[in-house]
């Protein structure tokens, strides 16, 4: 036992006296810096951020095809700005290339295997992407972008553009705020979470395996439209829709304030329902023995109707373990 006290100091001691070593070789080139073993070129590097920039061609549609995470926004310059780790742009650089009328962004996504040295603090990067990267492509005013493909994403963010169709599975994370789709939003492929603020298309079909989706301030008039997750959470909050179905496995879901034309259905296999809709909407709730039910502050029993016969309708509806309640 001694001795493996023994050996345990002088490992400590060792990486202490390495890491103070490494702290000095970083402060040495251009200040307090990170230093990684590169594992692909062998040797000692500085970690640091590097960024370039390049102005594409004319192009219509816009391909993401890399794992780094990527913002799609209007500007007054046609401008694609790459932030990488200098060891990452070495052995995988991004590129941009327009052909055909598209711009495809493709690269930077290599897996890295390195072990960073941060003064006394040495940590192994196994299998973990540039966690510093990223990519913006500012739209010029005078471009108009017909489709966004989405082939190899991972955290994809939309500001301030009008599209005619989104494309391609989603993955980690999807964002689009004051978005214009001028076809149906189709969303039904990947695991991502979904934000969306101030989204306007036909149609919304949206359904993630793992994700949570979040919903506001959007509109939406087909209505046949679709929330749907089947492990998170769901909220749909402030939204113009015609009608359609909001439903998840094992989260919860909350109405919040929405401007409804026809009729929305809510389900929850294993969460709890909460809504706050317009005081003439109609209601129905649909539970088990198990399920507590207060519609407008007061405790119902499954299949309680409450105004069946208005032209705006909620249909509420949990499983053995979800609970319903309705303000």
């Amino acid at each position: 036992m001694k001795r493996r006290k023994k050996l345990d100091v002088i490992i400590s001691v060792v990486a202490i006296v390495v890491g103070g070593i490494l702290m000095s070789w970083g402060i040495a080139h251009k200040g307090m810096r990170s230093v990684v073993w590169d594992s692909a070129d062998h040797k000692l590097v500085v970690s640091q951020t590097v960024s370039r920039t390049s102005r594409p061609a004319a192009y219509q549609k816009i391909v993401v095809d890399t794992k780094l995470p990527v913002t799609i926004r209007r500007s007054n310059v046609s401008r694609v700005t790459v932030q990488q780790q200098n060891f990452n742009q070495k052995r995988q650089p991004v590129t941009t290339t327009v052909r055909d009328h598209t711009l495809t962004i493709r690269g930077g996504d290599s897996r890295q295997h390195n072990v960073t040295f941060d003064g006394p603090s040495i940590t192994r990067e196994d299998e973990a992407f540039d966690t510093s990267g990223r990519i913006i492509v500012e739209v010029p005013q005078r471009t108009s972008v017909q489709q966004v493909t989405l082939q190899k994403s991972w955290t994809v963010r939309l500001e301030d553009l009008t599209l005619k169709q989104i494309t391609g599975p989603t993955g980690g994370s999807f964002k689009a705020k004051n978005v214009t789709v001028k076809q149906a939003l189709d969303l039904r492929q990947g695991d991502a979470d979904v934000y969306l603020t101030n989204v306007t298309a036909p149609q919304l079909q949206l359904h993630t395996d793992d994700g949570d989706v979040d919903v506001k301030q959007s509109r939406f008039t087909s209505r046949d439209n679709l929330i749907a997750s089947d492990e998170g959470d769901v909220t749909l909050a402030t939204t113009q829709l015609g009608g359609g179905r909001v439903t998840t496995g094992d989260g919860d879901v909350h109405i919040r304030s929405n401007d409804l034309a026809h009729h929305l259905t809510v389900t929850s296999s294993e969460g709890d329902l909460s809504g706050l809709v317009a005081a003439d909407a109609g209601v129905t709730a649909n539970g088990t023995s198990d399920s507590e039910i207060t519609l407008f502050g007061r405790s119902r029993k499954s299949g309680t109707q409450i105004r069946p016969h208005a032209k705006v309708q909620y249909t509420f509806s949990v499983g053995d373990d979800g609970d319903i309640t309705v303000r």
